[in-house]
């Protein structure tokens, strides 16, 4: 299994997985590192089983008859998998209600506790009074004094030998024994510190999805759209594919807005039949006709259309939703281009009200689209473009491009001094460099000088993340109270998360003690030219300067 993860812009965290035994390769992508290890986990899991599974398989066609065993129970198992894709929405009815729950780490800690050492037992003790050391003299020996002496002297000799030895031989059994329990000592030393650090992170990540829980039931908007997102990325199929999704919640209509990318037709399984022929001791396989295919790709679109549906509905968040809207995308080829493109191929708008008169069990899915005034072509199959009923508009209209700045600077640049628009676009130009690592996006609002929003970044990290409001003061003096009072009425108006105000120069104690405990980040001067000189850029601050070059 191999595992390999980057960055994206629209998913700041990502990972190429790929199953060399079951030639299977996914890309999954993922707001924050958390998600994402779940998500590979998850199909890390199903791969590994559906490895073990053919391993098995494999292990048993050992003659003819467990090779046609296997045909059928691949047969079979094709059969059930046709069956299934007809049953996509019914099976779906007794749904497990999707739970924050199903986010939360409850594993056990997988590395194995360090395996206690095998000690060596220590010699036997030589004994005096063993017979190798009190040897039976001869007959001739006892008649001779000095022969029993050497007899007697020669076994007290070899016995202080083997006492020695014997001492040595202990002396370094027991070093390398406590050599042994000193390097498992060690090891389970680490062990229970890496141990007690998983579950840490493990309960801090916990934590951290039980916050965002508490956003989702008090309709953070952001957090809701995310919950929607994943509820629909984690629906099952008979099949596996590439599957993305974006949410957006209109609270003023109470409306959802899903843009869903479907399955291509070539992601159906198309397998008929495996037969044994005996005489070639080979497999043969058959296929279902492209109409069927045609017919039964139709049916799964409109089957997941009602599956998406349902599940949106039954979801409990903090934010009303009486109507939701499916755009049903297909990532295919430009046949002109020979470029990736994703056409919309289906829209639909649909009321609680009306889906609540649906009856699930019994319904055709593709009657009701065409009843439900849904936009499609006669055949999905077909990948012709439609334009959806409504789009998502996430876009501010006050927003506009913005332009260059920081390539233009150097240490001669006084950024107390540049233009006021200039100061403006060098704000926003660092700052997306700044949420660029984390998949963000900073955007610059028209010029208006009233002391409003000058630019909006966007964090898509689902807990830490949303909406930051960013205001560029380019002064010459002390900032004082108003402008952060005024900043903070601004992220309430704006419902933003949090609010950055960024200066030449710098603020008053007024200033600090307000911004104390509210969702504020005061930059002052030296920060700002921090911020820069970490991305590279060079420039300087000088307000006496400034205020000389205004008064001319």
């Amino acid at each position: 299994m191999l595992v390999k993860g980057e960055c994206t812009l629209a998913y700041p965290y990502q990972a190429e997985i790929s199953h060399e035994g079951l030639h299977k390769y996914r890309v999954v992508k993922a707001q924050t590192k958390y998600e994402l290890n779940q998500k590979v986990r998850a199909i890390q899991d199903q791969w590994d089983e559906q490895w073990q599974k053919k391993v098995e398989r494999e292990a048993k066609i050992r003659n003819d008859e467990d090779s046609q065993a296997y045909a059928k129970e691949m047969t079979e198992q094709a059969e059930d998998i046709q069956k299934s894709m007809d049953r996509i929405l019914t099976d779906d009815l007794d749904l497990h209600q999707f739970s924050i729950e199903d986010f939360k780490d409850f594993s056990d800690y997988d590395v194995p506790y360090p395996q206690s050492p095998v000690y060596k037992t220590l010699p036997k003790q030589p004994d005096s009074g063993d017979s190798k050391y009190n040897t039976q003299p001869t007959f001739l020996t006892k008649l001779s004094k000095k022969k029993m002496s050497d007899l007697v002297a020669n076994d007290s000799a070899l016995f202080h030998k083997d006492y020695t030895a014997w001492q040595n031989e202990c002396a370094s059994i027991k070093k390398q024994n406590e050599s042994l329990k000193k390097t498992y000592d060690e090891e389970v030393r680490r062990w229970e510190a890496s141990e007690s650090e998983f579950r840490r992170i493990q309960k801090a990540e916990n934590e951290k999805v039980d916050h965002l829980y508490d956003k989702i039931q008090s309709g953070d908007i952001e957090a809701v759209e995310w919950y929607i997102r994943e509820a629909l990325e984690r629906l099952g199929l008979p099949f596996s594919y590439d599957k993305l999704i974006d949410v957006e919640y209109d609270p003023e209509s109470k409306r959802v807005i899903v843009d869903y990318l479907f399955p291509k037709i070539e992601d159906i399984p198309t397998l008929k039949a495996v037969t044994y022929v005996k005489t070639r001791q080979e497999f043969k396989e058959s296929y279902h006709t492209e109409a069927y295919i045609k017919k039964k790709y139709d049916s799964v679109i409109y089957q997941m259309v009602l599956q998406a549906l349902n599940y949106i509905f039954n979801l409990k968040t903090g934010c009303p939703i009486e109507a939701v809207v499916i755009n049903g995308k297909i990532n295919t080829i430009d046949k002109s281009t020979g470029k990736e493109i994703e056409p919309y191929v289906l829209s639909v708008s649909v009321t609680r009200e009306s889906f609540d008169e649906v009856n699930l069990s019994t319904v055709d899915p593709k009657a009701w689209f065409k009843s439900s005034k849904g936009v499609s072509a006669a055949s999905l199959a077909n990948v012709t473009p439609v334009a959806p009923i409504v789009v998502m508009s996430k876009e501010d209209k006050r927003f506009i491009e913005g332009y260059e700045v920081a390539n233009q600077l150097d240490d001669s640049v006084n950024l107390a001094a540049i233009d006021w628009q200039d100061f403006e676009n060098l704000i926003r130009e660092i700052f997306e460099k700044e949420f660029r690592s984390n998949g963000g996006e900073v955007k610059i609002t028209q010029a208006s000088r009233d002391g409003g929003v000058d630019a909006v970044a966007f964090d898509p990290d689902p807990i830490r993340g949303g909406k930051i409001v960013i205001q560029a003061k380019r002064y010459t003096n002390v900032v004082g109270v108003s402008a952060v009072r005024d900043l903070y009425g601004t992220v309430m108006n704006e419902g933003a998360n949090k609010g950055i105000l960024v200066t030449t120069s710098n603020y008053g104690n007024d200033a600090y003690e307000f911004a104390k405990d509210k969702p504020l980040t005061l930059m002052n001067g030296a920060n700002l030219l921090y911020l820069l000189q970490k991305h590279g850029y060079k420039a300087k601050i000088d307000l006496k300067e400034a205020k000389e070059l205004n008064k001319s």
